[in-house]
């Protein structure tokens, strides 16, 4: 074959440069124009155009990235908006910021949306969870496996366990204070509430404590913290995310995954079998149903997810109630006297019962203002309509749209929260009804996607609190009060610094 007669042919059947020039431009003017008249339309004609918005907002979406400066602080701009334009605010031209009450129950329970695209780039190793998967029928299957290692009669087996980790904590405490009777111990509270936690998780669930208490350290307790913050940054940056990993899954925390890992082939290797969240996992192999048997690695997700969510949400909401109490010593004072009214259930170990303690009004009501306050997902969550619907009886919202339901302005609204901004506990006794809003009040989530812990949560912050309280005298440090106000969210709502230290005395009624 005469190639060069074959390039000759091919090069006189084409256009000249000319009219090639000529075709770009217009392919190039065609695609601008279809793209402002689109942006235009958007802005102006579209279901949302007469929502209110930031102005770049009624062209382009505004990235997460651009709103999360400093690092963690993408929900503060999230109250600002609301706080600016309204309970409802268009953050780009299919994408909404809802606060209203009543919008969100729509959308959490009535509508019960899907979880929005973010939850997929939470995904380890490319297996969802029962805490990340957008799948709903994948979602009810997941819970229904589970759900035993919840039950009310099975949580109750666990307060043992959970006595047994507290016992420590209080005799670590009381070990430090020992050492310095005159003028107290420097306690970093915030890191042995983490620390108590992530044994009680990894007992409670999995059958192998970190001995955190004990040790002062484990590398699986700073491995979560980086997981939270790395996926924080995931989520801010979804395009660069995929182009770092070519697309890929991004991979478990190498360190949590090697934890779990040895966790869960020591448990095979002994044979042994153990009522709990690890063993339900295990036995979903053996399940008549295909659909039901979950892989290694969906097991090793699961398993984490359940470390992760079961140790720093409830760590941080207690030491989020230690510093209220100690910015508010009124209610400090309060919650001393009811607790001092109980007598110890266990006298040797010094050590209530969990019965004892839901029976506290004061007590309930300090962790619900805590909770109101300092809520676990204060950046807001993420779901997508999937079909038309309206909202709340008057917004047309389009099938795709993104709605961030921001449920910590809702429960720092002044409509629902008279005095929002103030810590006051006595907002949740009998007799201040009018001074809460519970339709306003989301700590747990609401809908098919509420938290399957609640119980074990309350369980746990109500004997750790009381007995903390009951315990020690715990006295602020100035310097200490003052970098606790810098409040960051990753994932959950936390302190930036990761530590916050008081000074512990053993108190006299205690005795």
């Amino acid at each position: 074959m005469d190639y060069q007669k074959v390039v000759d042919r091919l090069t006189r059947s084409m256009p000249d440069r000319g009219k090639l020039e000529a075709i770009g431009k217009a392919a190039t003017i065609g695609i601008a124009t279809y793209i402002v008249t689109k942006k235009l339309y958007d802005a102006y004609l579209g279901p949302l155009y007469h929502v209110p918005s930031p102005f770049y907002a009624k062209f382009f979406t505004i990235s997460k990235a651009s709103l999360n400066k400093p690092f963690g602080t993408i929900y503060a701009k999230y109250m600002t908006f609301n706080d600016k334009y309204g309970s409802v605010v268009k953050l780009g031209p299919s994408s909404l910021l809802i606060s209203d009450k009543t919008m969100l129950k729509q959308v959490l329970q009535q509508e019960d949306l899907e979880k929005g695209p973010m939850y997929d780039l939470l995904q380890r190793d490319g297996a969802a969870s029962l805490l990340i998967t957008r799948d709903k029928g994948m979602h009810k299957r997941l819970r229904l496996l589970i759900s035993p290692a919840f039950s009310l009669e099975y949580l109750d087996s666990l307060e043992e366990h959970i006595l047994n980790v507290l016992n420590n904590t209080m005799l670590k405490i009381e070990g430090l204070t020992a050492e310095h009777p005159q003028e107290g111990a420097d306690v970093d509270i915030w890191k042995l509430l983490q620390h108590n936690a992530l044994d009680i998780i990894g007992d409670c669930a999995f059958g192998k404590s970190f001995d955190t208490i004990k040790s002062d350290y484990h590398p699986v307790t700073d491995s979560i913290m980086m997981e939270l913050r790395w996926a924080s940054w995931i989520i801010a940056h979804p395009f660069l995310t995929k182009l770092l990993t070519l697309g890929q899954p991004v991979n478990m925390n190498p360190i949590i995954k090697e934890f779990m890992a040895n966790s869960i082939n020591a448990r095979i290797q002994s044979g042994e079998r153990r009522n709990d969240i690890l063993q339900i996992l295990l036995d979903t192999q053996e399940s008549k149903d295909p659909e039901d048997r979950l892989s290694d690695i969906a097991i090793m997700n699961e398993a984490v997810m359940f470390l992760i969510a079961g140790s720093e949400t409830i760590s941080n909401t207690l030491g989020f109630a230690v510093i209220e109490l100690l910015r508010h010593p009124h209610a400090m004072k309060k919650l001393q006297e009811e607790i001092d009214g109980l007598d110890f259930a266990d006298q040797n170990r010094q050590l209530f019962c969990h019965t004892q303690l839901k029976q506290l009004p004061y007590l309930d009501a300090v962790l619900n203002e805590t909770m109101r306050i300092n809520p676990v997902p204060a950046a807001g969550l993420e779901r997508v309509a999937e079909k038309d619907f309206t909202l709340a009886g008057k917004l047309h919202v389009p099938k795709g749209t993104e709605l961030i339901c921001n449920v910590y302005h809702a429960q720092m609204d002044e409509n629902y929260w008279p005095n929002a901004c103030s810590f006051e506990p006595e907002r949740w006794l009998p007799g201040n009804e009018t001074r809460r809003d519970l339709e306003a009040f989301f700590p747990f989530g609401i809908g098919s996607r509420n938290c399957i812990g609640e119980n074990f949560a309350w369980m746990q912050m109500r004997l750790v609190l009381a007995t903390l309280i009951r315990r020690f005298d715990l006295t602020p440090l100035a310097m200490e009060m003052e970098q606790a106000k810098e409040v960051r969210h990753f994932i959950t709502i936390t302190i930036l610094n990761n530590s916050f230290s008081v000074v512990a005395h053993p108190r006299q009624q205690a005795n």
